[in-house]
């Protein structure tokens, strides 16, 4: 539609019809009005044309280069469209000039809204992140300076683009929007132009302070108001985010608890707790360990898809001992049971209602690339640190196949089973006596750190028993230093963890509890261990006289005959690999074979050996007791292999 410039906008009529009448209309003037040529009058019109909505001002029969600077001037800063005629213009031209310019204008908002929506559904950013990117897009659309300020008044972010001025509207002002009284607000600032609006649904709000060096045209109205929305939409996401998060690591806090107490032997207070978590996993008889190996990148994306799909039915925890793994607990039922404390959740359509939770935990490790799992037999919830043993040395097992899934073996009985029950542990209490000067809890606290330290790194040892690594390394120390033992030697760690784990035995000697699993190649050495039994010395024996024993032997010839699987000269390998204190450049040079060779035989052993003799401490004290044992290599010293009372009175 087109209009006509009314020659009197100042009489009271022509002002009520200039503010509702032209909005949407192209109003033409004559390039010989006196008012094009002056300021205060051009800009007093223009002012009232941006007012009302027009569609433009169109200056007939002139060039571009012939309007007034005033009037251009003008027309930029209150968002005019200013068109100019050599000529009687046709209506349906300029219609369509107006028509095309007015689709270019919201081509580009609605680009610029569009940008806005990418840069905050962005996966991986930060609420904060988003904020800035938003803020910093709509300062550049208004051409000035954007603010957004919390309700403590503090700025959390700002953007000035080129030229934007930063101006500070007053304090009760913005009380006033953060309180909720208004809802925006509109100040001079000398020659600036401020706008203030309320961000948020309820308060107290944020506020978005916009400043431009010249006035709020409707197209910046329009911008802002969209930002305002996008904005508060953004920071409640933001603060759901926060929420959720927060929500996650109590959840996270409270399942490392329960494990930590159930791993401790605290097994009643860890079901109390954790019967709220999963109703159903510690009212189960008996549960099952499995160890997840992932990257450390992927471990909260895993440990995700972990929760689904198990639903509660198993407890999921980052491993306490190391970074790269999950912790799953999964219950065991007889078959002919279910729990009854707690029914399973229905299956989703299409799900197998008799898919185990174990089950479908084999299933997702076997679906994602890069995952390794090893899984114990089921076990008492009390016995929960032997599941994670079993399930360590599966994963171990795993690492050294080709199977991503593999279920711990029986354990072939180990040298505490060979030797005789008193002797033993007559002489693990000898050497582990000068313990006894420290208090019973701090002698309990340091003796589980002293054990996990010689199966797991200090830094393992610090996030498992929740300590710092320097507390891990006094307590280290302490026990050195009480015991004599350099325990960055692998002899010493082999014989102290020999003497933990007779400790650790019933008063009774392993036999009656475990004959029912031993082989028949156990068994056969148990016969001749029993008539040794019959004359057990007297006394305090050296260690020295418990490996000569004709059961220590034999379980030796037992463990070290795995090696005769591979043709390859094993033994004198890994002899010379322990007598170098696991070093395996200074093997090759011992041995006079390429550091590749060592490392060959190193693999091939530990799939012969099931255990991981590579990087990981703990898996090469059996095999030092054994070379020893059989004199395939003297790598206990002297005051290592004499009575506890004669090794500390040298020492």
């Amino acid at each position: 539609m087109l209009g006509v410039w009314l020659s009197d906008p100042e009489s009271e009529r022509n002002i009520r019809l200039l503010d509702t009448g032209l909005r949407d209309l192209l109003v033409m003037v004559a390039s010989d009005q006196p008012w094009l040529t002056d300021r205060a009058a051009a800009e007093h019109r223009i002012r009232i044309l941006a007012r009302s909505g027009a569609a433009g001002l169109a200056i007939m029969r002139t060039t571009p280069q012939d309007v007034p600077e005033t009037v251009l001037v003008n027309a930029r800063k209150h968002g005019v469209p200013l068109l100019v005629g050599s000529e009687e213009l046709c209506g349906s031209e300029v219609a369509q000039v107006v028509s095309r310019e007015r689709l270019r204008e919201y081509e580009d908002r609605a680009q610029q809204l569009e940008e806005m929506l990418d840069q905050i559904r962005r996966p991986g950013r930060q609420g904060h992140h988003r904020l800035q990117t938003l803020l910093d897009r709509l300062a550049k659309a208004v051409e000035g300076s954007v603010r957004l300020v919390d309700p403590h008044k503090a700025v959390l972010t700002s953007e000035t683009s080129a030229g934007g001025p930063l101006v500070g509207p007053p304090a009760a002002m913005v009380a006033r929007i953060v309180g909720g009284e208004v809802g925006a607000a509109s100040i001079n600032h000398g020659k600036h132009s401020v706008r203030l609006y309320s961000i948020g649904y309820h308060p107290p709000h944020m506020v978005l302070i916009v400043v431009r060096d010249q006035d709020f045209d409707e197209s910046t109205e329009k911008i802002i108001a969209r930002s305002t929305v996008l904005l508060s939409l953004l920071i409640r996401a933001e603060a759901m985010d926060s929420d959720q998060y927060r929500l996650q690591q109590t959840m996270s806090s409270m399942r490392a608890a329960v494990l930590h107490l159930a791993l401790n032997g605290l097994t009643q207070l860890a079901q109390e707790i954790g019967q709220s978590l999963y109703p159903g996993l510690f009212s189960a008889d008996q549960v099952r360990v499995h160890l997840i190996t992932c990257g450390e990148w992927e471990l909260n994306a895993t440990t995700s898809k972990l929760e689904n799909a198990l639903r509660q039915q198993a407890l999921v925890v980052r491993s306490p001992f190391r970074s790269d793994q999950l912790f799953v607990v999964t219950p065991e039922w007889p078959p002919s049971s279910s729990p009854s404390a707690s029914p399973s959740p229905s299956p989703s359509p299409g799900e197998d209602r008799g898919t185990s939770v174990v089950q479908r935990l084999h299933d997702l490790v076997a679906d994602v690339p890069g995952l390794r799992m090893g899984a114990s037999h089921p076990k008492p919830l009390a016995n929960l640190e032997e599941a994670h043993q079993e399930a360590h040395r599966a994963l171990t097992m795993a690492g050294n196949s080709q199977g991503k899934l593999v279920t711990a073996a029986r354990q072939e009985p180990g040298l505490s089973f060979f030797l005789d029950p008193g002797a033993g542990q007559a002489w693990a209490e000898a050497f582990l006596r000068p313990l006894d000067a420290l208090a019973p809890t701090v002698r309990e606290s340091i003796l589980r750190t002293i054990d996990l330290s010689l199966r797991f790194s200090r830094l393992d040892v610090a996030k498992a028993t929740g300590s710092h690594r320097n507390t891990v390394a006094a307590r280290i120390a302490k026990v050195s230093e009480l015991l004599a033992l350099d325990l960055t030697c692998l002899p010493d760690r082999a014989v102290l963890s020999l003497a933990l784990e007779l400790r650790a035995l019933p008063p009774h000697g392993p036999h009656t509890a475990r004959t029912a699993n031993t082989t028949r190649t156990a068994h056969t050495a148990r016969t001749a261990h029993t008539a040794h039994t019959a004359n057990a010395v007297s006394g305090e024996r050296s260690l020295g006289d418990l490996l000569a024993d004709d059961g220590a032997q034999e379980w030796a010839r037992i463990y070290l005959g795995r090696l005769d699987g591979d043709r390859r000269e094993l033994r004198r390998t890994l002899a010379a690999w322990v007598a170098c204190g696991g070093n395996v450049e200074q093997t090759a040079q011992k041995v006079g074979v390429h550091l590749k060779t060592v490392r060959n035989h190193l693999r091939a052993a530990e799939s012969l050996l099931n255990c991981r003799l590579l990087g990981t401490p703990g898996h090469t004290h059996d095999l030092v007791l054994a070379m020893h044992a059989l004199e395939v290599a003297q790598v206990l010293h002297d005051h290592l292999v004499r009575s506890p009372s004669r090794r500390l009175r040298a020492a």
